[in-house]
C-alpha cells in the first residue's frame, strides 16, 4: 500500500513538475495557488541570446601616487566540486541582482543623482568599498560597471556606471 502511494505521488510530481517548464497561463494560475513553497521547479537553462552579453564590476583607489589602474573585482572562483559546495554563488548572484536593480531603477529615474540614492546602488557601493585596497592607504575609490556584448574579438566593451568617488576610512 505505501510503496504504491509513493510511486502515485513520485509520478503525480514529475508529470506536474513537467508541465510547470511549459509556460501554460491556466497551469500557471493553478500552481500559484497551492504551491506557495515552490516545490515544483521551474529550470530556465537557455537565455533569450546566451552567452552573448556580460557584465562587470571594476575598481580603483586613489592613493599617494594619484589614481591606480581600473582591475576587476575578483569573485571567487569557480571550482570542480561547486556542485557539492559553492558558497560563492550567493556572492556572484548578490552582485549581479545589485546590477540588474540598478539597471531597472536607471530606466525609471531620469536623475542620475537620484539613482545613487536607490537600495541598488547604495548596496553596490558598499560593497564595492568593503573589498581591499589595491594600494596601502587608498583615501577613495571609484566602481564602473562594464557590459560586454558580443563573442571574442568583435566583443564590444561599455560603461554602464561611473560611479563618484568615495572616500575611505
Amino acid at each position: 500500500m505505501s510503496r504504491t502511494l509513493t510511486i502515485v505521488v513520485l509520478s503525480a510530481l514529475l508529470v506536474a513538475s513537467a508541465l510547470n517548464q511549459l509556460k501554460l497561463r491556466r497551469w500557471e494560475r493553478l500552481t500559484g495557488r497551492w504551491d506557495r513553497w515552490a516545490v515544483l521547479p521551474h529550470f530556465a537553462f537557455f537565455a533569450p541570446e546566451p552567452g552573448h552579453a556580460g557584465t562587470h564590476l571594476v575598481l580603483r583607489d586613489r592613493g599617494e601616487n594619484g589614481w591606480t589602474g581600473w582591475h576587476e573585482v575578483p569573485l571567487s572562483p569557480r571550482t570542480r566540486w561547486r556542485f557539492v559546495w559553492n558558497p560563492a554563488r550567493y556572492e556572484r548572484k548578490a552582485v549581479q541582482d545589485l546590477l540588474s536593480g540598478i539597471a531597472r531603477d536607471a530606466q525609471e529615474i531620469d536623475d542620475p543623482h537620484a539613482l545613487t540614492l536607490t537600495s541598488c546602488y547604495l548596496g553596490l557601493a558598499a560593497w564595492a568599498d568593503a573589498q581591499p585596497p589595491a594600494v596601502p592607504g587608498a583615501t577613495e575609490r571609484q566602481f564602473a560597471v562594464l557590459q560586454t556584448v558580443g563573442h571574442g574579438g568583435d566583443r564590444d566593451l561599455r560603461p554602464a556606471i561611473l560611479s563618484r568617488p568615495l572616500r575611505r576610512a
